[in-house]
């Protein structure tokens, strides 16, 4: 299975270290083009989705509405994990261009 960009993937972060998100099944965004999904075998980067919606916080970006999934895409908990090698699967959520765009300009913000 190819996973998409702006698919929403349920995956193990464990182990974990610090402040970062943990969770058995974390819901998380793909960020990757499917492109780079497909041609790397399992790689992807992706960010954390938290139930949170804290508007205040630019960094935490609301999910649109209408999806299963709520709360906000986590811009700045970036990570890069090979799916091989982890438990994940589908959550069956596709989010729009639009919104992976917004989630990657964030991030470009704050690593310019």
């Amino acid at each position: 299975m190819t996973i998409q960009r702006g698919e929403i993937i349920r995956i193990s972060l464990n182990p974990i270290s610090d402040r970062e998100q943990a969770g058995d099944a974390r819901p998380c965004l793909v960020l990757t083009h499917t492109q780079f999904n497909q041609a790397r075998a399992g790689i992807v980067i992706f960010s954390p989705i938290t139930s949170s919606v804290k508007p205040a916080v630019k960094t935490l970006i609301p999910l649109p509405d209408g999806f299963k999934i709520h709360g906000s895409v986590i811009a700045e908990q970036v990570r890069t994990l090979d799916l091989s090698q982890r438990w994940w699967k589908s959550t069956g959520e596709q989010l729009p261009d639009d919104f992976v765009d917004t989630v990657v300009a964030t991030l470009n913000v704050i690593i310019g």
